[in-house]
Formats: C-alpha cells, sequence, structure tokens
C-alpha cells in the first residue's frame, strides 16, 4: 500500500462550513466530514479536527440573531448551549463510522507554560494511540475577551503545532484564497502560495458575518505554520471527498508550502507561544546574523543592547534588531536582573540557548 503524503492532519471546519442557509447546523456536511475522516483513519492517518459552529449553534437554538452589541456573555451562552449539540452530532456520525471521538475544550492558558503544553499534548498522544478522534474547539464558556483566540483558525494553527502536524486543512465555504476580496471584479484563486514572496501581494476583504475570523487570520495562521515547516490547505469543504483528494496528491483549493524543514518540538511551542512573551531584547548587527543563521548561535550577553520588561528564568521574550524588528522568540535562561549586570559583556552565560530560540523569516 502507498504511503499516504500526511501521517498526521488537522482539519479546521468553519462556522459557514457547518451551517444552512438558515444558520441552522448543517448536518449533512457535519456527516461528510466525519465519513472523510473515517476513511483517512483506517489508511493510518491521524486526524484532529478543530471545530467551529457551536455559539453559531447555540443561536440558532435560541432563536437569537447575530447582533453587534453581542457581548461575551452571550457568546458563553451560546457556546453552552450550542456545544451539546454540536458534540452529539459528532458523535452520532462517528458512531456509524465505528469511531470514538472526544471533546477537547481549550483556551489560551493552555498554551502559555511548559507545563500546560506538554500536558495537553500527552492528552492528545493518548487520544490517537487508542484511536479516538479529538474534536477541538475553543472554551468559550469560560474564556474571558482578552484570552480569547484570534478565531479558531489560531487555535487550529496551535494544535497542529502542539502535536507535531504535517498539514493543516482549513474548510471554508469559498475555494480557496484570493488575491483580493472576491466582491471586486477579477478576483483570481491563488493555487499555490510561497509565503516568502506572495503574502505582500494580496489584498484581504472583510471577515465573516458569522465566524470571528476571515482570511486575513487564515493568511497569518498559514504563514506561522509555514515557518514551522507546516503546510496549510484552504479548501471548500463542499468539494466531494475533499480530505481524501488532498490526502491523495489532488491540487485542490489553495496551498500555502512550507518556508523552512520541519522545526523541533521546543522551538513549535516557542513559536505558539510568543504572545505570552514577558519581555524583549534588542540585539546587535553580529547577533541577529548569528540567530538568523540556518543552525542558530547561542545568544550571549555580549551581543545584547538593551531589554524592556521583568523576566525571570523561563519566561519567553521577544528578539529584536536594531530596527525594532522582531526577529525571533526565545526562553531565557535567566532575569531581567542578572542580564542588567552582564548585558554587553563578555565571559557570561547565553541568555537564550540555541535549541531555545525561534527565528522567524522575513
Amino acid at each position: 500500500m502507498k504511503k499516504p503524503p500526511y501521517s498526521n492532519i488537522v482539519v479546521k471546519v468553519g462556522t459557514h462550513a457547518l451551517l444552512t442557509p438558515r444558520h441552522a447546523l448543517d448536518t449533512g456536511a457535519l456527516q461528510r466530514l466525519v465519513r472523510q475522516t473515517a476513511a483517512l483513519v483506517k489508511d493510518g492517518t491521524r486526524i484532529t479536527i478543530v471545530s467551529s459552529g457551536a455559539v453559531a449553534c447555540g443561536r440558532s437554538r435560541l432563536d437569537r440573531e447575530k447582533s453587534a452589541k453581542e457581548t461575551v456573555g452571550d457568546r458563553q451562552l451560546f457556546a453552552a448551549v450550542g456545544q451539546v449539540d454540536l458534540m452529539l452530532q459528532y458523535r452520532a456520525a462517528a458512531q456509524e463510522h465505528g469511531l470514538t471521538i472526544a471533546q477537547v475544550l481549550a483556551t489560551k492558558e493552555d498554551f502559555r507554560t511548559r507545563d500546560h503544553y506538554t500536558n495537553m499534548q500527552c492528552c492528545f498522544e493518548t487520544m490517537h494511540a487508542q484511536g479516538v478522534i479529538p474534536i477541538v474547539n475553543e472554551n468559550d464558556v469560560v474564556a474571558v475577551e482578552e484570552l480569547m483566540f484570534t478565531d479558531n483558525d489560531q487555535l487550529a494553527g496551535l494544535v497542529a503545532s502542539m502535536i507535531g502536524a504535517e498539514a493543516v486543512v482549513i474548510l471554508t465555504n469559498i475555494d480557496g484564497i484570493y488575491d483580493r476580496p472576491l466582491e471586486e471584479q477579477g478576483a483570481k484563486l491563488l493555487p499555490t502560495i510561497n509565503p516568502g514572496k506572495d503574502m505582500a501581494k494580496i489584498r484581504i476583504g472583510r471577515t465573516s458575518s458569522h465566524g470571528r475570523g476571515g482570511m486575513q487570520s487564515k493568511l497569518a495562521t498559514a504563514r506561522l505554520l509555514s515557518t514551522q515547516g507546516i503546510r496549510t490547505f484552504v479548501a471548500n469543504a463542499s468539494v466531494p471527498d475533499v480530505l481524501r483528494k488532498i490526502q491523495g496528491g489532488e491540487h485542490v483549493g489553495t496551498i500555502v508550502l512550507p518556508m523552512r524543514r520541519f522545526v523541533s518540538g521546543t522551538r513549535r511551542w516557542l513559536a505558539s507561544s510568543a504572545e505570552h512573551k514577558r519581555g524583549s531584547v534588542t540585539v546587535d548587527t553580529g547577533a541577529g546574523k548569528a540567530l538568523n543563521a540556518e543552525q542558530p548561535a547561542n545568544l550571549l550577553p555580549v551581543g545584547i543592547r538593551s531589554f524592556d520588561g521583568t523576566f525571570s528564568k523561563g519566561d519567553i521574550v521577544s528578539v529584536q534588531n536594531g530596527k525594532g524588528e522582531t526577529i525571533g522568540v526565545g526562553m531565557a535562561a535567566y532575569g531581567s536582573t542578572v542580564l542588567a549586570k552582564c548585558m554587553g559583556k563578555r565571559g557570561h552565560p547565553p541568555f537564550i540557548r540555541a535549541d531555545y530560540f525561534f527565528p522567524y523569516m522575513s
């Protein structure tokens, strides 16, 4: 049997891909997704589903319309009600194919520290080892606004990074990524995107009416995944057997290519933890070049010109060059108090070790 190209895939299904024109849950679309998932699992592929739709299901169940005045409390209510409907439909569809599903509700806090991160990583590993399909969603019921994910595209990217997925498939209600807003005349579908060359040429339109995100968030997620060596597909969920076609090597929708080879688990965690940084350091030209080399070097205090923030050993800090551009993120080997004493001096231990630095790519 020919080995499939991806042994570990995260499938993110958007709100619009799961709703009928009347904004109710489209059970047919959900069943088609699970049927394809079952076929891939049978072939030995690990599948993790990041599913939107709970908030929209709750609105529908409570007979509410989406409103600009909707509060966090409203979203918590809709999510609590709708998550029940969503998971019952997933379970019913999975049972038809002899699959067992598990609900995983996540918040940003689960990605904040290495301990949280590895605990959740272990949970996913156990589920996959037992043949259980994780169905992941944001825990809107307990999340407060400042700790919410941008949307489930961001969550899918973080989960993919955490579990070492080789590919992320973002299923939506349009055919892929276009070079300009769809409402503009002459918009063209982009079959392939090289993030290092093509991102600046793409103009994005408004966000969707039911989800929190839009094409901007998909591009941001795809670009970050690309720097980790993970390939992203954006495709229309209504394409027959879309997952099997992608796994079979067919060109469907838009492919966002990886910019580098697959990186280590530690560096994937660092990439996922960037927004939890406690401070920043500014480095000189030589240190900047060494950090952005194919094999990054340790960051020594002699190469650091200044720092901002108060941080301790083990905290995440961003690294900037003299132009104020962020060139990467790393884990501090000691705190800001110690750094203040040895900054710019030789003969001191590395502030960030190479294995604990994730370099961004321009």
